[in-house]
This record gives structure tokens, C-alpha cells and sequence, in this order.
């Protein structure tokens, strides 16, 4: 048979300032349950907040995911798909070699020694040109 608590006994909650379980000291009670507590630990003043019971992991329902595991904007997820059918159509003779001294116009294909295969999607006035790369799309200087 357990104790009955009282305002000034020790009892662990979850604190919202140390963020972890620790040690408090009751301040108020209402019906025999905590409402306020004090942290041992950081003498932060709080509501009462139990311990959480650890329980039984629930069923993920999409295993695509794992958890926190961000998500893809949807930007790029067009441009990996606009990607994947402009590399469909390049042949390694069609591209020219990238130069900030170089010209290019919409849907040139490009290869760069660092970002590999691209294609011209934009032209950017007054000096730059967005290729899309493999891992993304990247604003590089070129001669309009």
C-alpha cells in the first residue's frame, strides 16, 4: 500500500525546463493528484507532468519513411523526375564542356567537371545560366 502524498513530499515528473524526469517537491494538490511541483534539480516551477509510461512502439502504417527522416520539397521531387528524363535523352558526344566564358541557351546540355551531366532550364540576366544537375539545380556564371 503506497503513501499518501501531500504538498512538500518528493514524487518525479517530467520537467519541462531540464526536459527529463527528475525529482519534485509538490506545491499544490487538488483532490489527492499534484497540480504544481518544484524541480529538484533546476528550481523551476511547473504544472505536474507524470512520467510517461513506456509502452509498446506503435505499427507504422507507411514504412516509406522512418522517422524524423525529412521530407522531399516538391520542387525536388520535379526536378530529380524533369532530371531523369532529360538524362534519358543525353548521349556523352551531345554536351558541350562548361565555361564561365561560354555561352548557352534553354536545354543545352552541359557536363561540368565537378557536378558531372546537366541541362540548361534558365537563363538568368545579366550573367548567369541554372543548369539542372543530378544532385540539383545550381546558378553558375556564364557569358549571355
Amino acid at each position: 500500500m503506497s503513501k499518501q502524498l501531500s504538498a512538500g513530499d518528493i514524487i518525479e515528473a517530467r520537467c519541462t525546463r531540464c526536459k527529463a524526469v527528475t525529482n519534485h517537491t509538490i506545491i499544490a494538490m487538488i483532490g489527492g493528484q499534484p497540480v504544481r511541483v518544484r524541480c529538484n534539480t533546476c528550481d523551476g516551477d511547473h504544472n505536474y507532468r507524470a512520467p510517461r509510461v513506456k509502452s509498446e512502439p506503435a505499427r507504422k502504417t507507411s514504412p516509406a519513411r522512418q522517422p524524423g527522416a525529412p521530407r522531399k520539397p516538391k520542387a525536388v521531387m520535379q526536378d530529380e523526375q524533369q532530371w531523369q528524363e532529360a538524362a534519358a535523352r543525353l548521349r556523352s558526344g551531345q554536351s558541350v564542356p562548361y565555361a564561365m566564358d561560354r555561352s548557352f541557351k534553354k536545354g543545352d546540355a552541359v557536363d561540368h567537371p565537378a557536378f558531372g551531366m546537366g541541362i540548361v532550364v534558365d537563363m538568368v540576366p545579366p550573367n548567369k545560366v541554372e543548369i539542372l544537375f543530378e544532385s540539383g539545380r545550381k546558378l553558375l556564371r556564364c557569358k549571355l
